[in-house]
């Protein structure tokens, strides 16, 4: 599997932070455009960046699953948008490394957006982009404040 540059990906993410998001989706439109393969890894780095903290605070193994709540407490993650619930689910087994289902999830978006020249794929990436860029932001204002002895 092509592996995305993550130069690129970093550069994005920044712009991200910043709040040029058409920018940071920009420098990630070629990865998508080299194919299928790129965009699957595409979307690993960004979830691997969007579970980071989660990985990081949990035992090595740990099993992630997903809690949604609405006004009257948990409620079923179906009714998140579709994009969203890709993103959750995605970053979830990825943080699991369950990479046979992080593969069928991309595929169940992927071929028929690809068959139907739909936007559900490009819906998808931007909202594990979003994910991975509010993880990003969390991280670098955690930085900051260590710096500086805030935290």
């Amino acid at each position: 599997m092509p592996a995305p540059d993550p130069l690129m990906i970093t550069e994005a993410l920044s712009y991200g932070i910043a709040g040029d998001h058409d920018h940071a989706l920009g420098l990630l439109q070629p990865i998508v455009d080299t194919g299928p393969a790129s965009t699957y890894a595409l979307l690993g780095a960004l979830a691997e960046i969007a579970s980071k903290e989660a990985r990081d605070t949990h035992q090595p193994g740990t099993r992630f699953g997903i809690e949604t709540e609405g006004p009257d407490g948990a409620t079923d993650i179906d009714v998140l948008p579709p994009p969203v619930r890709f993103a959750a689910r995605f970053t979830t087994a990825w943080a699991n490394r369950d990479r046979d289902m992080a593969l069928a999830l991309f595929h169940a978006v992927a071929e028929p957006a690809d068959r139907d020249g739909t936007d559900e794929l490009a819906d998808c990436i931007t909202a594990l982009y979003g994910m991975a860029v509010a993880v990003a932001e969390q991280t670098v204002l955690e930085h900051r404040r260590t710096r500086r002895g805030t935290a």
